[in-house]
């Protein structure tokens, strides 16, 4: 098994236990969006997102040996879903599996899921439930 699938199974088997420390800081969720997401539809990439409905969430990303892992407060604007990395105000707009640290993401809300539009760059997926 390489180390990136071995590091997001931990990361996965993690997701839903006890909540971060940052949720205390969270203002609660659309409880219609909260649950336990997983992305589909990008090639090599595992990920899967946890929205709570107190408005905490957990990230994680496997892309090769590149692994991302991320907790802190999401918002629901409109028709997206903003994922806050705690420490920052605001999310990025510009997130991609590439990337070395986790700095956000913003999700467009689409049916019963939330669709990723990879930097803008026309690569979309998709976390769905």
């Amino acid at each position: 098994m390489r180390p990136g699938y071995a590091y997001a199974l931990g990361c996965a088997l993690l997701l839903g236990t006890a909540n971060p420390a940052s949720a205390a800081s969270c203002k609660p969720g659309d409880a219609g969006l909260a649950g336990h997401y997983y992305l589909r539809g990008v090639m090599e990439v595992g990920s899967e997102l946890l929205l709570r409905k107190d408005g905490s969430f957990e990230f994680m990303l496997a892309y090769g040996a590149n692994d991302q892992y991320g907790k802190g407060c999401w918002v629901k604007k409109g028709s997206t879903v903003e994922v806050i990395p705690a420490g920052r105000g605001s999310a990025s707009t510009h997130h991609t599996p590439d990337d070395s640290g986790f700095s956000g993401l913003v999700l467009t809300i689409s049916d019963r899921g939330l669709v990723w539009d990879i930097n803008g760059s026309g690569h979309k997926g998709r976390f769905e439930k």
